[in-house]
């Protein structure tokens, strides 16, 4: 019998305990469970253009430009997640979301599985961040900078990396491939 730790969060359920992995061999694991979630990048293909908010984010203390993102709630698809997510934080709403792909956040302790989102097709609103939110701007930039900024450090948030880098593919910003 082997000794589980473990410890629930707002959202998180941290757990410690011995596993025997498949060489045979045994280790204690240490695992967060999170729920799956989803982030989206609003664009404006027109103008090569993306959105992206500046957020406080309380566990590293600090403002961090991102792609508006949030968990998915039980009983919700991912799309239905993305849509609700995308308006809440920015106001906006898109007539058509492109699944990019999904990805594990960190795989070598979470269990957070996100989906990843373009957002075309945008009609301005008002947003309706939840009371844990604190977003103080919203950024229009043009993709064509994105590799400065995240060189200067100033977008470090790898899903927003991500999802740029998908952007400035299908908007054909010079230096990228092209994609669709």
């Amino acid at each position: 019998m082997s000794e589980t730790i473990s410890c629930r969060g707002r959202r998180v359920f941290f757990e410690s305990r011995m596993e025997e992995l498949p060489n045979g061999n045994r280790v204690r694991v240490d695992r967060v469970r999170f729920p799956n979630s989803v982030a989206i990048l609003p664009v404006d293909e027109g103008n090569c253009r993306v959105l992206i908010i500046r957020q406080y984010r309380p566990s590293i203390n600090n403002w961090i430009l991102e792609a508006p993102a949030g968990v998915i709630d039980p009983g919700e698809t991912p799309i239905e997640a993305a849509n609700r997510e995308l308006e809440e934080e920015t106001g906006f709403t898109a007539s058509r979301l492109v699944r990019v792909g999904e990805a594990y956040v960190s795989p070598g302790y979470s269990t957070e599985l996100i989906t990843l989102f373009l957002a075309f097709g945008l009609s301005e609103g008002k947003a309706r961040p939840e009371s844990h939110e604190v977003i103080k701007e919203k950024v229009w930039i043009n993709l064509e900078d994105i590799d400065e900024l995240i060189e200067r450090g100033e977008i470090r948030d790898l899903k927003t990396i991500a999802l740029v880098e998908a952007a400035a593919r299908r908007c054909r910003v010079p230096g990228r491939t092209t994609g669709g």
